[in-house]
C-alpha cells in the first residue's frame, strides 16, 4: 500500500510481532531459552552456551513463528499453498 504523507511517497512495511527471549538459569547444569511466555525454545549446557549459539537459536524460533503466522493468516508463498493442496 502507498500512503502520502508530506508530499512524500512512502510503502508501509507490514509490522511483525515481537517476541522476547530470556535465560532460565535455574538449573545449574543447563541453560534453557525461553519466550517471553516461558515457552521452550532450546536447551544448552550451562558449561558450554555462547552468545553466538543462543542467539542462533532465537533467530531460528522467531523466523519460525513468523512462518506459522503467515500460513494462519495465509499470507504463504505460493509453493507452500501449492504443497498443501
Amino acid at each position: 500500500m502507498a500512503a502520502t504523507q508530506r508530499g512524500r511517497n512512502q510503502v508501509e512495511q507490514p509490522r511483525l510481532p515481537a517476541f522476547n527471549y530470556y535465560l532460565d538459569e535455574s538449573d545449574p547444569d543447563v541453560v534453557v531459552l525461553r519466550r517471553q511466555d516461558g515457552a521452550f525454545v532450546a536447551t544448552f549446557s550451562a558449561a558450554g552456551a555462547t552468545r553466538e549459539g543462543v542467539v542462533e537459536a532465537a533467530r531460528e524460533d522467531y523466523q519460525e513463528l513468523i512462518r506459522a503466522l503467515q500460513g494462519s493468516i495465509g499470507l504463504q508463498e505460493s509453493g507452500d499453498r501449492e504443497r498443501s493442496a
